[in-house]
C-alpha cells in the first residue's frame, strides 16, 4: 500500500521535474490567483465606495457574463494567432481596464462602473486552456498526461481556495481597493511569465486556415463533453444550494460549510489518486462509466437524514466527480478539432461554470416551493441524464 502510494506521487514528481514546468505551472498560478479575489474585492470596493449592494450585484454579475461569455473567443484567439500574441495584449487592456474601473468607481459613476467590470472579465488571460494546449509538449510520456491533467485541476481547486483567502488578507490590513489592485498585478506579471516562457512562446497558432463557425464545438465528441458536463455542473450548483437548507433544517444552524468541504476534500484526494495511475481502458470507455457512478452516487443523497449522514454521501459524489473531470480533459486530445485545444478546454470550464449557475438558480425556487428532497431529486435526474446522454452518445467520444 505505501509503495502504491509513493508510485502516484513519484508520478507527479517526475511531471513537476520536467523543464518548463515549474515556471509555467507557478506563472499559471499567480496569473489566475484574481479569478478567486476579483469577485469579493469588486463587491466590497463597490459597496465601500457607493453604500449600494445593488450596484455591487450588479457589477459583480457583469463581471461573470463578461468572462464567461468570452471565454471560448478568447482561447480561439490563443489557438489562431498563438499565446504571446494574445495573452500579453488581453492582459494590459485588463490592466488599463482595471485601472478606469477604480477610478470612475471612485467618482460614483456606476453604469460606467458596470459596463468597465464586465470588460475586465472579458479580457481575462486564458492561462487555463493555454496550459491545456501545452501539456501534450511538455511531459516526456503520454502515460504522464493523466497526471499533468489531474495537477492542474488541482491548481484550479487551490486558486478557488487561496484567492478568497489573500483577498479577506488583504482587507485586514489594506482596503478593498487593495485587493483589486493586487490582484491585477498577480494578472500582469504571471501572465507575462507564463506567455514569455520558451515553449509558449514556442507554440503558435494555425498558419494559412481559419477555424469552422463552431470552432471546437464542430465534432460530435465534443458537443457530447460539454452537454454531459453541463449536466455535471448543475447538479454541483442544486446541491450548493439544497445543503445548506437541509442542514438549517435539521441542524436549527447551518454546518453547510464542513459538510460541503468533505466533497472537495474527497474530490481532490480521488483527483491525486486518479491522475497518478495508468489506465489500459481508452478515456472515453472511463468518461462513460464515471458518469454511471457519478449518477448513482448521488441517488442516496435524497435519503440523508443528518448532517453527517449527508457528509459521508457528499464524500462519494467529490470522489467520483474529479476522475470524470480528468477523463474530460484528457478526451480533449483525441476529440477537439487540431489546434483548438485551448478553445475546447475554455468550453469545458465554461459548461461547468454554467451548469453550476444553471442548477443554483433552478435549487433556489425548488427549495423555497417545493423543499430540499425535491431539490436534491432534481440533482439526480441532471446526473442521470448526464450519464444517459453519454451512454447514447458514447460512440462519439471515441475519437473516430
Amino acid at each position: 500500500m505505501a509503495s502504491g502510494k509513493l508510485q502516484v506521487f513519484a508520478v507527479y514528481y517526475q511531471v513537476l521535474r520536467t523543464p518548463q514546468v515549474p515556471r509555467l505551472v507557478a506563472s499559471m498560478f499567480v496569473g489566475r490567483l484574481p479569478n478567486g479575489m476579483f469577485s469579493l474585492g469588486i463587491v466590497l470596493f463597490l459597496h465601500d465606495t457607493t453604500g449600494s449592494y445593488s450596484a455591487s450585484g450588479a457589477a459583480l454579475a457583469a463581471l461573470m457574463l463578461g468572462t464567461t461569455c468570452s471565454a471560448p473567443f478568447r482561447g480561439r484567439a490563443v489557438d489562431r494567432w498563438g499565446q504571446l500574441s494574445v495573452l500579453i495584449p488581453l492582459v494590459v487592456v485588463q490592466t488599463v481596464t482595471m485601472t478606469g474601473f477604480l477610478l470612475l468607481t471612485a467618482h460614483r459613476n456606476l453604469v460606467l462602473s458596470i459596463l468597465l467590470a464586465a470588460m475586465v472579465g472579458a479580457t481575462s488571460s486564458t492561462l487555463g486552456g493555454s496550459m491545456r494546449r501545452l501539456w501534450p509538449a511538455l511531459v516526456r510520456s503520454p502515460n504522464d498526461l493523466p497526471a499533468a491533467y489531474a495537477l492542474q485541476a488541482l491548481l484550479e481547486d487551490l486558486i478557488a481556495l487561496t484567492g478568497p483567502l489573500a483577498a479577506s488578507a488583504l482587507l485586514v490590513i489594506a482596503s478593498p481597493a487593495a485587493i483589486l489592485i493586487a490582484a491585477q498585478a498577480c494578472a500582469l506579471s504571471g501572465t507575462t511569465l507564463f506567455a514569455t516562457a520558451r515553449t509558449a512562446r514556442s507554440i503558435g497558432g494555425r498558419v494559412g486556415r481559419r477555424a469552422s463557425v463552431l470552432g471546437a464545438l464542430s465534432t460530435p465528441g465534443m458537443r457530447t463533453l460539454v452537454t454531459t458536463l453541463l449536466a455535471a455542473g448543475s447538479v454541483i450548483g442544486m446541491l450548493y444550494v439544497a445543503v445548506p437548507a437541509l442542514t438549517q433544517h435539521r441542524n436549527g444552524s447551518s454546518s453547510a460549510g464542513p459538510v460541503l468541504a468533505a466533497m472537495a476534500a474527497s474530490s481532490m484526494a480521488s483527483a491525486v489518486w486518479y491522475g497518478g495511475r495508468t489506465w489500459r481502458s481508452a478515456a472515453g470507455r472511463r468518461y462513460v462509466c464515471l458518469a454511471g457512478i457519478f449518477a448513482a452516487v448521488t441517488t442516496p443523497l435524497v435519503i440523508a437524514q443528518t448532517a453527517v449522514q449527508l457528509g459521508v454521501l457528499l464524500s462519494f459524489v467529490g470522489i467520483a466527480y474529479a476522475p470524470r473531470m480528468i477523463s474530460a480533459y484528457l478526451l480533449l486530445d483525441e476529440l477537439a478539432p487540431n489546434d483548438s485545444l485551448a478553445e475546447a478546454y475554455t468550453w469545458l470550464v465554461s459548461a461547468n461554470a454554467g451548469g453550476v449557475a444553471l442548477g443554483s438558480a433552478i435549487a433556489g425556487p425548488v427549495v423555497q416551493h417545493a423543499g430540499v428532497r425535491w431539490a436534491l431529486a432534481a440533482a439526480t435526474g441532471c446526473a442521470v441524464a448526464g450519464y444517459l446522454i453519454a451512454q447514447v452518445r458514447h460512440r462519439s467520444l471515441s475519437g473516430h
